[in-house]
């Protein structure tokens, strides 16, 4: 089966983190000539109008806004916006089933987790996809361990060959290298990656 469109389920709880989402999803996005993207809002429960077009004009305004920053790069991109009731990871796994997504995009953190941990829906989604799931994180969180200064000047110093600094070399750590192996006729000759 010959797929016209590249299609990405985004999946956007409308939080202060959904920006960081949606910009992770249209980097996705660019890489294809013609995405097909479906943003998604799920709502708890349904009933309410002035709720459901609340969510709705929530959605637009994000969406566009990341569309407009993004910039569209051509006539094949597509946008659908749904928003939908019901249990979060539920909808966003039978949105990608019934678009045959290729991909998800979900947040790993909402409104009301805590950032170190994998939100329950980001985790059930990741469970139950039928498809690739991109689970996106904040990028700036406060680190837990600073890093040695000396370790990260010699790793920048040595491009990545060495790793720390004599302060925190020791001969049972382990050294990063480059191995190739012999080569072989099964292998045709070359390396096997």
């Amino acid at each position: 089966m010959q797929r016209d469109h590249y299609r990405i389920v985004i999946a956007l709880d409308l939080s202060e983190y959904a920006e960081i989402v949606l910009e992770y999803a249209l980097d996705q996005a660019v890489r294809h000539d013609s995405p097909d993207l479906h943003f998604v809002h799920v709502l708890e429960r349904g009933d309410g109008r002035e709720l459901v077009r609340a969510a709705e004009l929530a959605l637009a305004r994000l969406t566009l806004q990341g569309l407009e920053t993004f910039g569209q790069r051509g006539d094949n991109w597509r946008a659908r916006l749904h928003v939908r009731a019901g249990k979060a990871h539920e909808e966003i796994v039978a949105l990608a089933n019934e678009i045959d997504a290729n991909l998800i995009v979900v947040g790993r953190f909402g409104s009301h987790r805590r950032l170190g941990t994998l939100g329950s829906t980001a985790h059930r989604v990741l469970e139950n996809a039928p498809c690739a799931t991109l689970a996106v994180t904040l990028v700036d969180r406060e680190v837990e361990a600073p890093q040695c200064p000396e370790c990260v000047r010699v790793r920048a110093e040595t491009d990545g060959e060495a790793w720390f600094c004599p302060l925190h070399s020791a001969p049972d750590r382990v050294t990063l290298a480059t191995t190739f192996l012999p080569t072989s006729s099964w292998t045709g000759g070359g390396t096997m990656w």
